[in-house]
Formats: C-alpha cells, structure tokens, sequence
C-alpha cells in the first residue's frame, strides 16, 4: 500500500461495520497509527448500535471531529456531490482538512471521489490484505477473513472479488 507501517488514516461507516461484523475490528489498530473519524461518521456507526462503542473505542486510536459545514460544502461544489451521502462527503473533507490521503471506504462512489481529490480509498479487504502482508493475520486466517467479508458481512463484494483477493494472497508476501 506504500504510506509506510502505520499511516494515519480517515474512516468512513463503511469499513467500521464490516470489520466489526466479522469480528476483525482490532485489525484497524494494528495497521493504521490513528484513525479519523467524522462525527456523522462515528454516529452512523456507534449511535446506529452497528458498532458497539465499547469495541470501536478499544480497536483502535480513533479520533473524533466535528466539521464545520462550510469546510464540507467546499468539498462538496469540489465534487459536485457525486451521489454522496454526509458521512462520505464528511470523511472526503475530513481527509481534505488533516491533510490524511488515505480514506478507508466501501462505497464505490466514495472511492471514485477519493481518486478526483488525490485521496487513495481503501476498503476493508485492503485492510485485510494490509493486516496479512505486515503478518498480523497467517494466510488461513486473511482468507478466513475475506470469505466472512462475502458471507457473513453486510459488504456487497462479488465471489470473483473475493475469489481474486485470496489468489493475490496466495501468490506471496511482497
């Protein structure tokens, strides 16, 4: 993924659910220094009960941020809205405002405006990916992980996508 060990990262919902509901939530910690959140971010997660707080707060260095609406109307006429909801375009300016250039996004219309802005998006099979090449998880356990993202996970990912993923694993550690 090239940002070194640890970057700093903003999350969006997204990856906080998906995570949680596979039981890999710890992963972000063990990856990432610090993680961003938006308030809108860590309400659609935590206030929702989606992610119980208790676990979010223990997985990882999150860090809370209020926005100050005109910074997310900026981004906002930047995008065009793109078809974005508040908590994605909240996590896009919140990458904008902390100078962060990695967006952690399951919505593809999320990632597509993470690339317009010069943000890399990375879903939560890239953090598994992450999680396997820095050896946090063995190769049974990454694909472990990636078939539950397919089956048990509310994420919307494709057999072929999980079946793609888990030969990139196999082929070797970089």
């Amino acid at each position: 993924m090239g940002e070194g060990p640890n970057p700093v990262v903003v999350a969006d919902a997204g990856p906080l659910i998906h995570l949680y509901e596979i039981a890999r939530l710890p992963l972000l910690g063990a990856v990432f220094s610090s993680i961003h959140v938006p308030q809108v971010v860590w309400e659609e997660s935590v206030v929702t009960g989606r992610v119980p707080e208790h676990d979010l707060t223990l997985a990882a260095a999150i860090q809370r941020h209020p926005l100050i609406p005109e910074q997310t109307a900026q981004t906002a006429a930047l995008l065009e809205a793109a078809g974005l909801h508040r908590g994605e375009l909240e996590s896009l300016t919140l990458c904008r405002v902390t100078a962060t250039g990695l967006l952690l996004t399951d919505d593809l219309a999320a990632r597509k405006a993470a690339q317009l802005l010069g943000i890399r998006p990375v879903g939560s099979l890239g953090v598994i990916v992450r999680a396997y090449y820095q050896s946090r998880l063995s190769l049974p356990e990454a694909e472990d992980a990636i078939e539950k993202l397919h089956g048990a996970s509310t994420l919307f990912v494709t057999r072929t996508i999980v079946d793609l993923a888990i030969a990139q694993l196999r082929q070797a550690r970089p």
